[in-house]
């Protein structure tokens, strides 16, 4: 389970304990304390919906008056889950890639450059071609992540290596920038979907995005 499909579990029903969610509860705080947040959110909502018993007769006037208010009240309560919810999305998407990285760390190992005719593979499995640039590419391979293959490659630019996922599947409306277990990334918006390029110094980061953006191009229907 990744930490969008968890959050919109735990949206939809915060109190929600099916066994998938719960481990995946165990090992993300993030998603953890989304929940807290998310139940302790939907009782002070029930609590302002319930008359309190043995409320005075004044007093239950006064409460029921401003019903609009009640109604007011509930629908910001609502916006800002919503609002917190936008907010997070950018970085749960964040969060994902930089633990599909670690995730994977004998991509940071490579030496050699990968034979054309295996990186010809792994990016044509999602339908991709790249272009020669000016980074020779250490690591390659097909990876399931969102519900797609991405190709997952490593980079050698002239002062360090970078990795670089890209991401068919998922837009996002402008550059993102992070920091996350040691390691500077970003997230760019392409013709088609988006390219994270993350490394241990944030130095190249845009550069090695841009050159992957202007190589990177679609393989014809035809293949």
């Amino acid at each position: 389970m990744i930490c969008e499909d968890a959050r919109l579990l735990i949206g939809a029903e915060p109190c929600a304990t099916s066994g998938e969610l719960a481990e995946h509860l165990q090992n993300c705080h993030a998603c953890a304390e989304f929940q807290l947040e998310m139940v302790a959110l939907e009782a002070n909502i029930r609590r302002a919906l319930e008359e309190p018993p043995g409320v005075a007769r004044r007093q239950r006037r006064v409460l029921a008056q401003p019903r609009w208010a009640l109604a007011a009240s509930v629908l910001l309560a609502l916006v800002a889950t919503l609002v917190v919810w936008a907010l997070r999305t950018e970085g749960t998407l964040a969060h994902e890639v930089v633990a599909h990285v670690v995730a994977e760390p004998q991509s940071w190992s490579g030496t050699d450059a990968v034979p054309e005719a295996a990186l010809t593979q792994v990016l044509s499995k999602s339908g991709w071609i790249l272009d020669a640039g000016p980074y020779s590419v250490v690591y390659a391979r097909s990876c399931w992540f969102r519900g797609h293959y991405v190709p997952h490659l490593v980079v050698r630019s002239p002062h360090s290596l970078a990795t670089v996922l890209i991401l068919r599947d998922v837009t996002v409306d402008k550059r993102q920038s992070f920091h996350e277990d040691g390691l500077s990334g970003v997230i760019v918006p392409s013709a088609h979907g988006s390219i994270a390029v993350l490394a241990a110094s944030g130095a190249e980061l845009d550069d090695v995005a841009e050159h992957v953006r202007v190589a990177l191009r679609l393989q014809s229907p035809a293949g």
